[in-house]
């Protein structure tokens, strides 16, 4: 037997674009999602974090317009039983907002039963050496390979994999009890129409979630799927520069597909659950 798909079908996604129309953008983003029923289980001792760590698609706090879907999220938790705490960083890999001691702060947090996002990608592609990479590139894959980057305030770096990196996430997240979450990057505003954006991103982030133990959801296809129901005319609309960084109607519709791939998670996966139902429309 197949193992169940982690997110929710193409007839869901589909119905999830048609849900968040012009219409739904402007009163999601006056007062949030549907308040609709909590999601059923006793209320926790404390409230439960979900830590959220990332680039600038996650978090760009307005700046010329641009919003992360991290800043969109926390509308759909209920926020007596849980907080989103976004992290994310503009202009960071996995590499170097570990690097930087982003990532420390953050596991310093962490406590039994909380969740983190963990999504990188569109920094991570430059070339280990290029200058133009900004000293955040990563080597392809998920191995164990290493080579050594000159910094420029001096010394020199040992640069890992993009799996080794997100290995090193996922294990520091499960010690105290946290579960950790890969998620694939969003996709740009031209790569969506035919493949797959950051397809290589994706299948090494679901093999090291696979092996270390942590969940996986594919925004990079809900997201392009969603984008393809909408078509480009609308899709254009959803992004606040030429390529990459989206509007606040983009981080909406990204974050709500974020909700709906943590809701359609197998039951057994300890993580917070939106607390709306967002995909309610049907399609044949």
């Amino acid at each position: 037997m197949s193992a169940r798909p982690l997110g929710p079908s193409r007839r869901k996604v589909l119905a999830l674009a048609a849900l968040l129309g012009p219409a739904s953008w402007r009163a999601l983003r006056a007062g949030g999602p549907p308040d609709l029923a909590a999601a059923p289980g006793a209320a926790p001792d404390r409230r439960t974090t979900v830590f959220v760590v990332g680039d600038s698609t996650v978090h760009s706090a307005g700046r010329n317009g641009q919003w992360g879907w991290g800043e969109r999220l926390a509308p759909w938790f209920d926020p007596g039983r849980v907080t989103v705490a976004n992290h994310a960083m503009a202009g960071r890999s996995s590499r170097s907002f570990l690097r930087e001691g982003r990532w420390a702060a953050v596991r310093s947090l962490l406590q039994p039963g909380d969740a983190v996002l963990i999504q990188f990608g569109h920094n991570d592609v430059g070339r280990v050496g290029d200058p133009a990479a900004k000293q955040r590139g990563v080597l392809p894959g998920i191995g164990e390979d290493t080579a050594e980057e000159a910094l420029p305030g001096g010394g020199v770096e040992q640069v890992r994999s993009f799996g080794a990196y997100l290995t090193a996430y996922l294990r520091d997240a499960r010690a105290p009890g946290a579960v950790p979450v890969v998620v694939s990057p969003v996709p740009h505003r031209d790569r969506w129409r035919d493949g797959m954006d950051f397809a290589d991103i994706g299948a090494w982030g679901r093999e090291v979630a696979r092996r270390e133990g942590g969940l996986f959801i594919d925004l990079t296809q809900a997201v392009t799927q969603a984008y393809r129901a909408l078509g480009e005319a609308e899709v254009d609309r959803l992004f606040a520069d030429a390529n990459t960084h989206t509007n606040d109607a983009g981080a909406t519709l990204n974050a709500a597909c974020v909700a709906a791939l943590l809701r359609d998670l197998p039951p057994a996966a300890a993580v917070p659950r939106p607390r709306a139902e967002i995909l309610t429309a049907s399609s044949p």
